[in-house]
């Protein structure tokens, strides 16, 4: 018997030599640790429950909408609730939130791998001894990377989308090179759509985010490059941009028909045009700041300079446009974030810009001439990874920041009863999830009625309970289908996000978090008063004019074939709509309205 199996033995154990190298385990390290802390920190964040209420809105037969009756789009990640989607449909007996979980962790670890074997690819021409993770060392001492791995948000999907584009161009990138040495050969003539699937990953980048469109333009300038193709060929450009385009262009349609808008209406909510160059710095210098991120991405650097380098020696254009893609994507989307004021959310919108950077230096391919340098620097990150991992911690915990910033986990565990943050029974026993649990048990009842949270009023139409809260999330979860939940910050809100705020009016306000005036939400939910203040009065006459009127249309009753053409043709026109937030001053505008008539 044993001398059967003595040569398969022999194999197996030379195969497990070949995989379990120093090298390979040094390259895991990080992977592994951001595997591990993850998902001990595994939770759903309040907004996480926005995108599993829409879900529950699929399924319930009601379409992708928050409210039923109301399409407004309050996902901003198409492809990730299009992975939560799926998810409740493949395991329909577990949360969908467990479920988004799961694969948020999964996509984060195959992101970071990605990458690593993107940037192993590039430096395999260099002929090196050996490799370390330096990027992904620095990635993975980030507390924040702990926290975003699940979350609920897209932001693992954005990892796993960065790293396989920068992999799959990578790949691109060595075999132009090897082509081009090569270049009477037939491989060396190779169209950009060949193989099909990176132009269509490249495009998916809108639909990961629809600020990543920035990344996708950089990506497919990067696949062009890095093609070997024949110019004379004309027609494999635009064979290239339909594969690139297909999935977002036919979404973009049904956007734009269902929705009767070209963007999400959290970009019309939170006024993604908007400029707060202030706030935007204070968010950037929380982050890196408090990491001191200048030291991994320093020595990060280093390890581009190398490909720069080699490419510049070797006129290699494809690894420039590789290796620069996410590092001009980086640049231009941290001065977006920025210019817009940043976010609420501790490090969440500059974590993935962050992965970008470092990237090109996942792994640093050691060569001989180099290697003492290398191992300094590398020693430098890990002293660097070490003290951030284990000591660096925003200042604030259960509350936000003097500047409207956030420790998004930290601040629920201290607001759940137990601390944990997964399960709907986590969440449920709360102050949020009691305030919808009452709202459902009511409408059960056969009760109807507009409650802001300070006043109660009959509803508009006698049937249905309707509530505005400003957190989203456990409120809706709790409250069920049924109930409708307008949020006062014009998320959910299609007719509100198009109002403009005097600032002066509302106060300092968190990144996108200015509430809009209850007038307008009395007068679409709450029933006519003789006595009710002239405020609300010009809301409901307001309502009723110009292209207030046809949004108001647009985004409710039945979606027949016609409406949803129609929708199409207006959707330019509706998205740029703004009226002002002042129900006096929008009735003027609106209706022609003069005080005295």
């Amino acid at each position: 018997m044993s001398s059967r199996w003595a040569p398969h033995l022999t194999r197996a154990h030379a195969a497990l030599r070949m995989v379990f190298t120093p090298t390979n385990a040094a390259c895991a390290a990080p992977i592994i640790m951001v595997a591990l802390l993850g998902w001990h920190q595994r939770w759903i964040s309040d907004d996480g429950w926005i995108n599993i209420r829409v879900v529950e809105q699929v399924l319930a037969g009601n379409g992708p909408v928050y409210n039923a009756g109301e399409r407004v789009e309050v996902t901003t990640s198409t492809l990730w609730f299009g992975f939560l989607l799926a998810g409740a449909y493949v395991l329909p007996s577990v949360e969908p939130q467990v479920t988004g979980a799961v694969m948020g962790w999964i996509l984060t670890i195959a992101g970071m791998t990605f990458a690593s074997l993107g940037a192993g690819q590039l430096f395999r021409s260099r002929r090196p001894v050996m490799y370390v993770p330096v990027g992904m060392l620095a990635v993975a001492a980030l507390p924040p990377m702990w926290d975003f791995t699940t979350s609920g948000l897209e932001t693992g999907l954005s990892f796993a989308w960065l790293g396989g584009c920068f992999w799959m161009l990578a790949h691109r990138a060595v075999a132009h090179e090897d082509g081009a040495r090569r270049a009477h050969e037939d491989g060396a003539r190779r169209p950009a759509w060949w193989p099909l699937w990176p132009a269509f990953v490249i495009g998916l980048g809108p639909l990961v985010r629809p600020d990543f469109a920035l990344y996708s333009v950089l990506f497919a300038v990067g696949l062009l490059m890095s093609s070997r193709l024949r110019w004379s060929r004309w027609w494999d450009w635009p064979i290239t941009l339909v594969l690139a385009l297909a999935v977002p262009a036919a979404y973009q349609v049904f956007r734009m028909g269902f929705y009767a808008a070209l963007v999400p209406n959290t970009a019309l909510a939170k006024d993604a045009t908007d400029t707060r160059w202030q706030q935007g710095l204070i968010y950037l210098v929380d982050y890196a700041g408090l990491y001191v991120l200048m030291v991994p991405l320093v020595v990060g650097a280093l390890g581009t300079g190398l490909h720069m380098t080699y490419a510049w020696r070797t006129r290699g254009q494809a690894r420039w446009a590789v290796v620069g893609a996410p590092l001009l994507g980086a640049a231009m989307h941290v001065a977006y974030i920025v210019r817009v004021g940043g976010d609420f959310m501790h490090a969440r919108f500059l974590l993935p810009d962050t992965f970008a950077v470092l990237m090109p230096a996942a792994v640093v391919g050691i060569t001989i001439a180099w290697r003492q340098l290398a191992l300094v620097a590398t020693a430098f990150v890990a002293g660097w990874a070490v003290a951030i991992a284990s000591s660096a911690r925003t200042p604030y915990t259960d509350a936000a920041s003097d500047d409207g910033i956030a420790n998004e986990r930290e601040f629920w565990a201290a607001h759940t009863i137990t601390g944990d943050l997964l399960t709907r029974a986590d969440w449920l026993a709360g102050g949020l999830g009691q305030v919808g649990t009452r709202a459902r048990w009511d409408h059960e009842a056969g009760w109807s009625y507009y409650d802001n949270g300070s006043v109660r009023l009959d509803s508009a139409t006698g049937e249905g309970v309707y509530i505005a809260v400003q957190n989203l999330g456990i409120i809706s979860i709790a409250a069920g289908t049924e109930v409708t939940v307008v949020d006062k910050l014009a998320l959910s809100d299609g007719i509100t996000s198009h109002s403009v705020f005097d600032p002066r009016l509302v106060g300092d306000t968190r990144v996108g978090h200015a509430e809009r005036p209850d007038a307008w939400r009395v007068a679409r939910y709450a029933r006519f008063r003789i006595d009710e203040p002239d405020r609300i009065t010009h809301a409901r006459l307001a309502l009723q004019c110009g292209d207030l009127a046809v949004l108001q249309d647009a985004i409710s009753g039945e979606l027949t074939e016609e409406k949803f053409w129609a929708n199409v043709r207006l959707s330019p026109r509706l998205t740029f709509f703004t009226f002002p937030a002042d129900p006096a001053t929008a009735r003027k505008e609106l209706c022609g309205w003069a005080p005295g008539w």
